[in-house]
């Protein structure tokens, strides 16, 4: 099989899931990394790779021109970031390598994993108005996907999907595979490492909404609101 390195010096997503979890810290290294901007283009080649899609090349201009825009972080975000999004695409391409998505959901998988907080408003946005972020980044990606290669039906299922990472409020009915990597991989890095990476993470959002309290009461806070919320698949589970 062939090998498909995640970055420089680093092993294959398959070989993280294969070796798993004895990789748990080669995962962990590639989440925290933040010191060089990650090349999110590389990174959805390689996971539609790992997920044996074949027809990348007909979407690479869109993937292309989508990690573009992921990248920018015009707002200086230093947790809604390009490394965020890298984040979510790895975890959520090991994730889905348990599962046997359909053919088409694995690269929907893999631009909603890139996209699900597109251009995110950081401590700009109105903390009034639920599912604010959610929409904006799911209009911003209509824009360039609807009608070149996704149908109406994949856009509003996008749409829902993008809608159910907002956090303060539980997904109703979740029973999309689908759905269920998404938001499992959007909070993972926060979990499966332990409460000192979570707290490292939870610094990194600190700064970005300007957070007056200690860093761990944010963290906890997190916890708290995870509450009746829950990781989805039993690998997730298991991961923690």
């Amino acid at each position: 099989m062939r090998n498909f390195p995640v970055d420089k010096g680093c092993p294959s997503i398959t070989y993280i899931v294969n070796n798993w979890p004895r990789t748990k810290h080669i995962l962990k290294k590639i989440v925290l990394s933040n010191y060089k901007k990650p090349d999110l283009y590389s990174f959805t080649i390689i996971c539609l790779k790992e997920l044996k899609f074949f027809e990348i090349r007909s979407y690479k201009s869109i993937l292309r021109k989508l990690s573009k825009i992921c990248s920018m972080n015009t707002n200086f975000n230093t947790y809604h970031d390009p490394h965020h999004f890298k984040s979510v695409l790895i975890i959520a391409c090991i994730l889905a390598k348990q599962i046997n998505l359909k053919y088409k959901d694995r690269l929907l998988l893999v631009i909603i994993a890139l996209t699900h907080d597109m251009n995110h408003q950081g401590r700009r946005i109105l903390s009034g108005k639920p599912y604010y972020q959610e929409n904006r980044s799911y209009e911003d990606l209509k824009k360039i996907l609807f009608k070149k290669i996704l149908n109406f039906n994949e856009m509003k299922r996008i749409k829902r999907i993008f809608q159910s990472t907002y956090f303060p409020i539980k997904p109703k009915n979740v029973s999309d595979n689908l759905e269920k990597i998404i938001l499992d991989a959007d909070i993972l890095s926060s979990l499966m490492f332990g409460p000192q990476v979570g707290i490292k993470l939870a610094r990194r959002l600190k700064q970005e909404i300007r957070y007056n309290e200690e860093t761990e009461l944010l963290f906890t806070n997190f916890l708290k609101l995870l509450g009746d919320k829950c990781l989805y698949l039993d690998y997730s589970k298991k991961s923690c």
